[in-house]
């Protein structure tokens, strides 16, 4: 008897560790796998991003080729109208030095639908690539960039209209599950692998306004990138970016900002579309040419 309770004890063993087994291959696809549960009295989760399949989303990596950046000056503002899209690529990039910036929409002289800020401590590293939807109906509108860093820290601007064929960052991320942020400081953690160089992330609601907080982390208070935006309406300004990850393992958090009545959803998954710019053609500690 004793021997056939052991054998019915190992027996259940197996059957309980197939069907974990089974349950984590179920909740996984390629790259984006899930290390705890959510719960809806936690503040705070934490999952994990590996690389693997390219994916492409409707950034133009090659925007800087196609359409050559204007510098703008610390403490400085340049301005962008006359799109023949729907929506307009901004990238921001410098010579490694540090980037302070906010991008705003303006849709009449007083309004201002959809804003965002960004700071990075290395230009030519964290290069801001970002999509801004233009409202419906064709309406004027105008980008505005302005250079928040003092007159020793320029940077270089790229705006232009998307590509038409690529669509939407809502269509590139069809058929993929968004992750709940809730409202009243709730914040999201993804723990990036080293091989990844950079990471998609679209951020958007039902008709709600939208307050996020995005930072990218190499280790404990060390703060690579810092993306603040704000937006009255997220199903008609989605936020998305590509946020480039340095060497080695980083982590991605994402803040929800806004009160709780405002939750938003968030997309997140490696991109490898998005070259990065050769360190080698910088001249770190030089004078700007």
């Amino acid at each position: 008897n004793h021997h056939h309770l052991l054998s019915a004890a190992t027996m259940m063993k197996s059957i309980g560790v197939l069907a974990i087994l089974l349950a984590a291959s179920s909740s996984c696809d390629a790259f984006f796998f899930s290390t705890t549960c959510c719960t809806t009295t936690t503040k705070r989760s934490s999952s994990s991003l590996f690389a693997s399949t390219p994916i492409y989303g409707p950034i133009n990596e090659d925007i800087f080729s196609t359409n050559p950046p204007l510098r703008i000056e610390g403490n400085s503002l340049k301005t962008w109208s006359g799109f023949q899209s729907n929506r307009v690529q901004v990238s921001i990039k410098s010579l490694g030095r540090p980037v302070e910036a906010s991008v705003e929409l303006w849709q009449t002289p007083s309004y201002i639908p959809t804003k965002f800020t960004v700071e990075c401590e290395d230009g030519s590293e964290n290069i801001v690539h970002s999509l801004i939807e233009l409202p419906p109906g064709g309406a004027p509108v105008t980008i505005a960039v302005y250079n928040t860093e003092g007159q020793e820290f320029p940077m270089e601007v790229s705006v232009s209209d998307a590509n038409p064929t690529s669509g939407s960052a809502l269509d590139s991320f069809a058929g993929w599950t968004p992750i709940l942020v809730q409202g009243d400081g709730t914040v999201k953690s993804f723990n990036l692998a080293h091989d990844i160089d950079s990471v998609e992330i679209l951020l958007t609601s039902q008709t709600r306004n939208m307050k996020a907080y995005i930072e990218i982390l190499k280790g404990p208070n060390d703060d690579n990138e810092i993306i603040e935006v704000d937006t009255d309406n997220a199903y008609l300004h989605p936020f998305y970016t590509v946020i480039q990850a340095a060497e080695g393992c980083n982590t991605l958090r994402i803040k929800n900002e806004n009160s709780v009545e405002f939750p938003f959803e968030a997309y997140v998954r490696p991109a490898e579309g998005v070259v990065e710019e050769v360190r080698g053609q910088f001249n770190y500690g030089g004078p700007y040419f």
